[in-house]
């Protein structure tokens, strides 16, 4: 593995010592041109500029909403240049999720992709001071908006403003992940916690300069910023990114790039097992893939028909990378051992730790200061809840083997996954109960083919009010992020409840997709 990056661990600290180390070596590789480490960081420079004429303490909260392509690097390296808080936004999120994301950060900045203008429309924004356009919007999708616009490819011609010196302790960005309880909160990162998941991606790789990543991931999750991106950064290698992810271009863009390690969630792995073998997928570039959820019955055959090593970690937006494997010691049915920045146990209900063997919550916390999340933004109620007894409490239930590799189980706290995106029930039950024949809902998770979750509700109806399943779904749709739409409705009389009211999820659970259940992907224009 070539030399570890020896400075201060702070984003734009990297940047600049890449971007002198690296000058004319392709860093970013796409679809419409590559860019060297030196451009990179210019452009970065320039973004850089263009903030500091919007915002007068760099330690401010600044907006993005971009997809995943070169113009999100060079926005999210802008702002880490400028020493201003990223807050990158889910690019499904719409209606009240993105009103609640825009106001609690108190983001006076937006950055954000010209042909999602039109969610702003109607949304009570109470801190949004500037919008900064990313392209041009069509005709038909101009809208009215009471804060200013700027045009961001007018700050490439900015002169480069001087890096911001910021510490290691400084917040870089926030990250909202999905509430359970209650809406999305703002995990805090600053630059030396949040590039702990580069370093130990680029040790678990054996990086080199030589390698190559592809990433078809969204830039607003940690695993594209940090596995891929961050992870290239520190090794002064490339990187090849998609906006999103296809089967049929995987292999021939592997190929295309000459891509060595990618990042996965278990429904990628199962989708290019069940794809039909294509040009490409036999002796390609691919030595190593990083995740979690590669079903186990198809993994050893999935590493022998493609010729690379899956590696299976534990982790969460808030601790980073927890848990990990090294190439030569792969331990299958585990996600590895913790890795040395942080300590990590299994605890009973009581906080107390349990033996190997024993199921209970997985519980982390820092063996150095800033290793893992500063806390949820503004949400002290909340950043107390998760570090009662001075233990990060995952809401995931897992056990250690007797030699100290961890084993996950379930989840603990009332969330879902699907396709790699974390699901708050809470707020997708709120968006339901906006549905005017809607008078109460349960959303919870059922099996999918794919691994992960489907989201089903249950709903109970208001009196004297007519349902159409496919209006409701078309509603779900129109008010909600494409991910978060549930697949399954069902209308039941009441739903089970305990004693004091609260829903009893688990009864609905067990009793799965009923013969009562509508399918969205078989109702006509859902």
């Amino acid at each position: 593995m070539a030399d570890e990056y020896r400075g201060e661990w702070v984003f734009s600290s990297i940047m600049e010592d890449r971007a002198n180390s690296f000058a004319d070596k392709n860093f970013l590789l796409g679809p419409d041109g590559s860019y060297t480490y030196a451009q990179v960081c210019d452009r970065a420079a320039r973004v850089a500029a263009g903030l500091a004429t919007l915002v007068d303490d760099p330690a401010v909260p600044v907006a993005t909403m971009l997809d995943a392509s070169p113009m999100h690097i060079f926005v999210w390296f802008g702002c880490a240049w400028a020493g201003v808080i990223e807050v990158p936004i889910n690019t499904e999120y719409k209606g009240t999720f993105l009103e609640h994301v825009l106001n609690e950060s108190e983001a006076p900045v937006l950055v954000i992709e010209a042909k999602y203008l039109p969610r702003l429309q109607g949304l009570d924004l109470r801190h949004l001071r500037h919008v900064v356009v990313a392209g041009q919007p069509d005709a038909d999708t101009a809208v009215v908006l009471a804060q200013p616009r700027h045009e961001l490819q007018g700050w490439f011609t900015l002169p480069p403003a001087p890096r911001v010196p910021r510490d290691e302790s400084d917040l870089v960005y926030i990250l909202y992940t999905s509430g359970t309880t209650g809406p999305s909160k703002g995990v805090t990162h600053c630059h030396r916690s949040a590039l702990w998941t580069a370093r130990v991606w680029h040790e678990m790789f054996e990086m080199e300069p030589s390698d190559v990543g592809y990433s078809y991931l969204p830039m607003y999750h940690t695993t594209a910023r940090n596995v891929l991106v961050a992870n290239a950064l520190i090794a002064g290698a490339s990187v090849a990114l998609r906006e999103r992810f296809s089967v049929r271009q995987f292999w021939p863009d592997v190929r295309k790039y000459g891509a060595t390690y990618f990042a996965y969630m278990g429904a990628i792995i199962q989708m290019l097992w069940n794809s039909d073998a294509v040009p490409g997928e036999e002796g390609n570039s691919l030595r190593v893939g990083g995740g979690a959820a590669a079903p186990p019955a198809i993994t050893d055959a999935f590493e022998k028909r493609f010729g690379l090593r899956l590696i299976e970690v534990y982790g969460m937006t808030e601790v980073g990378t927890a848990t990990g494997h090294r190439l030569n010691d792969i331990v299958r049915g585990t996600m590895g051992k913790p890795f040395g920045h942080l300590e990590l146990e299994i605890h009973d209900p009581r906080d107390n730790a349990v033996p190997a063997g024993t199921p209970g919550e997985i519980v982390v916390r820092p063996r150095e200061p800033w290793a893992i999340t500063q806390g949820y933004w503004k949400n002290p109620e909340a950043t107390v809840e998760a570090w009662r007894n001075l233990w990060f409490h995952s809401g995931d239930l897992g056990k250690l083997t007797d030699d100290g590799y961890l084993i996950y189980l379930d989840r603990v706290k009332d969330s879902l996954r699907r396709r790699g995106e974390n699901i708050s029930s809470f707020e997708v039950e709120r968006a339901v109960l906006a549905h005017p024949a809607v008078a109460e809902a349960a959303v919870y998770d059922v099996a999918s083919e794919l691994t992960e979750d489907d989201v089903m509700v249950a709903v109970v109806l208001r009196p004297d009010t007519q349902f159409d399943p496919g209006e409701f779904f078309r509603f779900c749709t129109d008010t909600m992020p494409r991910f978060a739409v549930p697949r399954y409705v069902r209308v039941i009389a009441e739903l089970p409840k305990t004693p004091t009211a609260r829903v009893e999820k688990y009864k609905l659970r067990g009793q799965g997709v009923t013969p009562d259940t509508v399918d969205r992907e078989k109702v006509a224009n859902a």
